[in-house]
């Protein structure tokens, strides 16, 4: 068996004749089908809510029984978790993104961190006392899982986005993140406080960064090139993406002490961007923010201190 960390690469996987496979049943009133898109908005959910991934296949023995065993379990639930599907013949990056070694993979995606739950179909009799398990680690972590289906019953509809960034989302949707890029740089023009622009713009400029990339390769090459920045800086972008938040941090944290001055500016840019993208609610980012500081501030401190003259 592989690193449990580590990532395959499930393009390599033959699809069945007769096009791309994908999940089918009736979806549970709590479910949502994962894409790239939408990842980095599910992590972010993940900080109210716990979210059940499930990384499948139509190739997967049995595994349309189980996907259907736990749509059944998540909605006797009432909204206390979501359940949440990835199809990994359509949706390779994101399987990639979660380190998937094989299908079906069963994870649990809480306060922005991924947690593996069993790499197997479950039986139907064990789905609802998991579920149960869940919840109530979830209530340990202090979210409010109790009235979580009445919650969604009645809760107000939600105001219109401002023009510029139900722009912004709509060009997400379809995949065109220049378009994206433009229309929140707009809106922050208009609005330079704008918070829900500024965390956009980091989001989807995170996204294009690993776009297209082989995330595999990239983290062999950071391991055998620990020197290079530009390396390290992908690493951390995959780190975030993947929602190991604490992880990608820590990695450019780690590489402030000692560099120069360039070094010490592109990582101080890099985990600014991070931090809007985990946004400020998230508990990991004062902590990183006060490491940053420190570290920024120590760095200018002399290494001794001079003494005084006594006349």
């Amino acid at each position: 068996m592989t690193d449990p960390y580590g990532i395959i690469d499930l393009a390599e996987l033959k699809q069945p004749a007769g096009g791309s496979p994908s999940t089918s049943g009736t979806p549970s009133a709590h479910e949502v089908a994962v894409t790239e898109q939408g990842l980095e908005q599910l992590v972010a959910d993940s900080q109210q809510i716990p979210t059940l991934l499930l990384v499948t296949s139509a190739r997967v023995p049995e595994g349309e029984q189980f996907l259907s065993s736990l749509r059944r379990g998540v909605d006797a639930k009432n909204g206390a978790l979501r359940l949440a599907v990835v199809d990994a013949d359509t949706q390779q990056r994101v399987a990639g993104a979660l380190r998937v070694q094989q299908l079906p993979t069963l994870l649990l995606l809480i306060l922005g961190q991924v947690q593996p739950i069993v790499q197997s179909v479950l039986p139907d009799e064990e789905v609802d006392n998991l579920l149960t398990q869940v919840i109530d680690l979830a209530t340990q972590q202090g979210l409010d899982t109790t009235a979580a289906g009445e919650s969604e019953q009645q809760a107000p509809p939600e105001e219109p986005l401002p023009p510029l960034i139900a722009e912004a989302y709509e060009a997400i949707e379809k995949g065109d993140l220049e378009a994206a890029v433009v229309a929140y740089e707009k809106q922050l023009n208009d609005s330079p406080a704008d918070a829900e622009a500024k965390a956009g713009l980091a989001t989807v400029s995170l996204m294009q960064r690993t776009q297209g990339i082989d995330a595999n390769t990239v983290r062999e090459d950071a391991a055998q090139r620990p020197q290079d920045l530009d390396a390290q800086l992908l690493v951390a972008d995959l780190d975030m993406l993947g929602g190991h938040v604490e992880d990608a941090f820590t990695r450019l944290l780690d590489r402030l002490r000692g560099a120069d001055a360039e070094t010490k500016a592109q990582l101080r840019d890099r985990l600014l961007q991070l931090f809007e993208v985990a946004g400020p609610a998230d508990p990991r980012v004062p902590a990183a923010r006060k490491r940053l500081a420190n570290l920024l501030y120590c760095s200018r401190l002399p290494d001794r201190a001079v003494p005084i003259s006594r006349t």
